[in-house]
């Protein structure tokens, strides 16, 4: 499964971070990469209404980050931990450890508890970037998700909601061209 996002985890250049995202996703819940983007429809591009659809929206927020850091000159471990918080963002979307059939409000948190049953509590305090991939996880859905509202002068965190929140637009179509390095 994780095979499906080798172009995007290619682009992290820490090792840390990249072993991160790496035992995350093979921890995420069976559904992540099963289930589509939007459960009522009401968001997200109608081609990712199907079965993988969180994995393609997935896709698509980690191009646009990386074109964000691009844009705004973020470079080295922040990137990494832009792009990486851009991969596992919506990892726990329905919920964690069960399933629960819809978006559920603060699954950004969830994320850090996923992480809790990889990492023992020394390897999280030791790993530096740790605590920022959570907080840029936690607050991605930007002002949508209280009590985890943005702070806008967190360019790291903003640019992850920007990216997750352009691709979940209906209007806007971001393409990926598999053989491009997103």
């Amino acid at each position: 499964m994780i095979e499906r996002f080798s172009n995007e985890i290619r682009l992290i250049k820490n090792v840390g971070i990249k072993s991160l995202v790496w035992r995350c996703l093979e921890n995420a819940p069976t559904y992540f990469w099963e289930i589509p983007s939007s459960t009522t429809g009401k968001y997200h591009p109608k081609d990712e209404f199907i079965e993988g659809g969180l994995v393609l929206h997935t896709k698509r927020v980690v191009k646009i980050a990386n074109h964000l850091c691009r844009s705004l000159e973020i470079k080295s471990s922040e990137r990494d931990c832009v792009l990486a918080a851009s991969l596992m963002h919506d990892v726990c979307k329905n919920g964690f450890p069960e399933n629960k059939g819809h978006t559920v409000d603060g699954h950004g948190y969830l994320w850090s508890e996923l992480a809790r049953t990889i990492y023992t509590k020394n390897e999280i305090k030791d790993n530096p970037n740790f605590s920022m991939i959570s907080r840029l996880i936690l607050f991605h859905m930007g002002n949508y998700d209280t009590p985890y509202v943005l702070d806008w002068d967190d360019t790291l965190a903003t640019c992850v909601h920007l990216a997750d929140y352009i691709a979940s637009r209906q209007d806007i179509r971001v393409d990926l061209i598999e053989d491009e390095s997103v």
